[in-house]
């Protein structure tokens, strides 16, 4: 098959198969000859939560590459290109790298229907073609995001990992996940494993008092990150520097690539969680330069002078994002762009950036299923009193036009509310 009619099929996969058991993924994983045991020499950190696990995955992984570590790196949702999702040594597989392992995954699934073992759903696929091809280039660390909760996310397949991590906990995804935040945490906190230690991010009491008791049970060393633990230096439009307490790292500075103070707080547990690496965690000028120099696209991300693309989809993301709307500095206007999918709070997310002085609003629709009607988040905005111009376009990449033509050089343009929404705006500019 052909690349383009390898990503359709994986496309198609959710039109006839769901969500299987973490047995049936191992039994998949065992076909495709990646051993559970202590024969399998790959160093597994396993990462958690609501919102950062993206960030704090590119970090370690661009940490460890810079330590002279080849890692594998397994992430979701793809902006642009599937093969976004599979990384070796932070560069995506190539078209023919991503052909040979849905060849090597789809000859195991024809193989297992013959046993019938149901077909494994989009993304269980996707991890399955990540693990055969991390296995098959031998990398030495691989840092796995959970797709959606993490007890029985497909990535908790995995028996024995080096390390898990869980960053922020907040209300999201609640009709999988459980409607109150002990419930989404107990799901999160289902990726903790026997003896192997857990960094997470604290300031919830009551996600710490589910994390701690699940830790407790598994006997697994905790390494509890709070906001006490670091200290804002300095923040212009670029960066933010900051030192850390920490027994390694007493007196050092540190530096993230991002405008969001929030991203310092995912540094930080990134760097706690190289504490607990002894065989990198004193190589300090590869550990810092590898946290100053990390891209993670679609987070805060400049991507042209005034314009910032932010993936920020939910309530606490949203709440982060007007944090930072409300801090930079701007002699101009600052505007929105914006598009939500229909299954997320978008209410309040709307609210939120009602209370904001943004001064232009530019409304769009996702090219999805999943996309919220125009109108609707057009009703939203004056429902909740916004005062801003207000203009509407059906067309991701026309609404982005039209609101860039419009902007000053002074003015700043966030777009906003949706990965998908940075996904479609950044193929735009591809093409």
């Amino acid at each position: 098959m052909k690349y383009e009619d390898v990503v359709e099929y994986i496309d198609n996969i959710p039109k006839f198969t769901s969500k299987n058991s973490l047995e049936h993924t191992r039994r998949f994983l065992e076909e495709l000859g990646i051993k559970q045991d202590e024969s399998n020499k790959m160093k597994i950190i396993h990462i958690a939560g609501t919102n950062g696990k993206g960030t704090v995955c590119a970090i370690l992984s661009n940490v460890l590459v810079n330590c002279g570590k080849k890692t594998g790196l397994f992430i979701s949702p793809h902006l642009v290109h599937i093969n976004e999702r599979i990384r070796i040594n932070n560069k995506e597989i190539s078209d023919e790298e991503f052909v040979q392992a849905f060849n090597e995954v789809k000859n195991v699934v024809d193989k297992m229907k013959q046993e019938d073992y149901p077909h494994p759903s989009y993304f269980e696929f996707l991890f399955l073609m990540a693990m055969w091809k991390f296995n098959k280039e031998a990398v030495e660390y691989i840092v796995l995001e959970t797709g959606l909760g993490g007890r029985l996310d497909a990535t908790n397949s995995m028996l024995s990992p080096y390390l898990t991590v869980i960053t922020s906990i907040g209300m999201d995804h609640m009709e999988y996940l459980g409607d109150t935040i002990e419930k989404i945490a107990v799901e999160k906190a289902g990726i903790i494993k026997k003896y192997v230690p857990v960094i997470y991010w604290g300031a919830d009491e009551r996600v710490s008092d589910v994390i701690s008791d699940a830790a407790e049970k598994m006997q697994a060393k905790t390494v509890k990150v709070l906001a006490d633990n670091y200290k804002i230096i300095k923040k212009t439009n670029k960066s933010v520097d900051f030192s850390i307490v920490s027994e390694y790292y007493l007196n050092d500075i540190f530096s993230v690539p991002f405008i969001s103070e929030y991203q310092v707080q995912n540094a930080a547990v990134a760097i706690k969680t190289i504490e607990c690496m002894p065989e990198i965690r004193n190589m300090k000028d590869l550990v810092k330069s590898g946290i100053a120099n990390v891209h993670w696209e679609g987070r805060m991300e400049m991507i042209m002078p005034g314009i910032i693309l932010d993936g920020a989809h939910n309530g606490p993301g949203i709440d982060e994002f007007i944090k930072t709307f409300n801090e930079y500095e701007c002699t101009g206007d600052k505007n929105i762009l914006f598009s939500v999918v229909k299954d997320k709070d978008y209410e309040y997310m709307v609210s939120k950036l009602s209370e904001t002085e943004v001064k232009n609003v530019y409304i769009t629709r996702i090219d999805s299923d999943r996309g919220l009607e125009t109108d609707k988040i057009y009703e939203d905005f004056r429902k909740y009193g916004c005062e801003a111009n207000i203009s509407v376009n059906e067309d991701v990449s026309q609404a982005f036009r039209q609101a860039v033509d419009a902007k000053k050089e002074e003015d700043v343009l966030f777009c906003v509310g949706s990965l998908y929404l940075v996904g479609e705006i950044k193929k735009s500019l591809q093409n």
